[in-house]
C-alpha cells in the first residue's frame, strides 16, 4: 500500500499495517512503546532506551549508521528515521530501497503531539494514537499556572555550550511550563551562547544538562562559567537534569519534563517568598 510522507512530499510503498517496525529515532520508539507495539519492534538505534522496553530490542547501530546486516535479516515493512542529524541516513537508506518513514524534528510541542498522529496514521493505530494524544494535551492543561514568569537560562552540553532558542521544543516547553527561555528571541534551534549575550541579560536561574551523569558534574559546570568569564552567572541557582532529558523529543517530554520544569519554577517562586 502506498501512505503519504510529508517530509518526503511523496508516498512511500509499504506492507500496511506494517508488522515488523524499525525505529531509528528515539521520540518514534517511544512512542510505538505507549501504543503498546512493541512486540512489532523488531530493532532500534542505540540511543532508544526508552522505557525499559527498547532497551532488549536489537540495536542497529548509531543515530547516522546502521549495520546494513542486521537491517537486512529483519527485513522491517517500514523504518522510522528522523531529520537533522539522520536526514542523510534516512535518504541512504532510500536509495538502498528500504521503505523509509521520516519523521520531522519537533520545533515545539504541539510537533511532538502531531509526529504522534502522524506514526499512528503510518502505521494504522487510529485510535490508540488519538488516546494518546489527548492523554499528552490533557497532561499539559493540568499544569499548574504562577503569576510570575521567571526568565531561565538553559545550556546544555553537547561536547560544548549550547542553548536552545525560539523554534525548539525545549524553549516552547519551558513557556508552556510557566516560564520563559532566555533566548527565545533567536531564530535558530540551537545556539552556542555568546558570552556578551549572556552578560547583558539577567536570568532568574539556569537549567544546566550534563552530557553525561557524574557526581562532580555541577562543580565542572560552576568551573566552566568561571573559565568563561561568566562570574555573575555563578551566583544564580542551577538546577540539574541527568543527561539526554530536555533534549528528548518524545512523549515522556510532556509527560516527564515539562511538570519537572513546572516543579522548578514553583520551587524557585517559593524560595523567593
Amino acid at each position: 500500500m502506498k501512505i503519504f510522507n510529508d517530509v518526503l512530499n511523496e508516498s512511500i510503498e509499504i506492507e500496511y499495517p506494517p508488522k515488523r517496525i524499525v525505529s531509528l529515532d528515539p521520540a518514534a520508539t517511544e512512542t510505538l512503546f505507549l501504543l503498546g507495539l512493541e512486540d512489532k519492534v523488531v530493532g532500534t538505534d542505540a540511543f532508544s532506551y526508552r522505557p525499559e522496553g527498547a532497551k532488549r530490542k536489537v540495536k542497529l547501530g548509531s543515530y547516522t549508521h546502521v549495520k546494513y546486516d542486521l537491517l537486512e535479516a529483519l527485513n522491517p515493512d517500514i523504518i522510522f528515521t528522523t531529520l537533522g542529524a539522520q536526514k542523510y541516513l534516512g535518504e541512504e537508506l532510500a536509495k538502498r530501497g528500504y521503505p523509509v518513514y521520516p519523521l520531522r524534528v519537533s520545533t515545539s510541542v504541539s510537533a511532538i503531539l502531531n509526529n504522534v498522529l502522524i506514526l499512528g496514521n503510518a502505521i494504522g493505530e487510529f485510535e490508540k494514537s488519538r488516546s494518546l494524544y489527548l492523554e499528552l494535551l490533557n497532561k499539559i492543561n493540568q499544569l499548574p499556572r504562577f503569576n510570575y514568569r521567571p526568565i531561565i537560562y538553559v545550556e546544555l552540553d553537547l561536547g560544548g555550550p549550547i542553548t536552545p532558542g525560539f523554534p525548539s521544543h525545549i524553549s516552547d516547553g519551558i513557556w508552556l511550563a510557566g516560564g520563559m527561555n532566555l533566548f527565545d528571541g533567536t531564530v535558530d534551534a540551537y545556539v552556542e551562547p555568546k558570552i556578551d549575550a549572556l552578560l547583558q541579560r539577567e536570568p532568574d536561574f539556569i537549567i544546566y544538562e550534563p552530557k553525561r551523569e557524574r557526581p562532580d558534574e555541577l562543580t565542572r559546570f560552576m568551573e566552566s562559567l568561571e573559565r568563561r568569564g561568566l562570574h555573575k552567572l555563578k551566583n544564580l541557582p542551577v538546577f540539574m537534569t541527568r543527561g539526554d532529558f530536555l533534549a528528548h523529543q518524545g512523549p515522556s517530554f510532556i509527560t516527564e519534563v515539562m511538570p519537572w520544569i513546572n516543579n522548578v519554577i514553583s520551587s524557585w517562586l517559593r524560595s523567593r517568598k
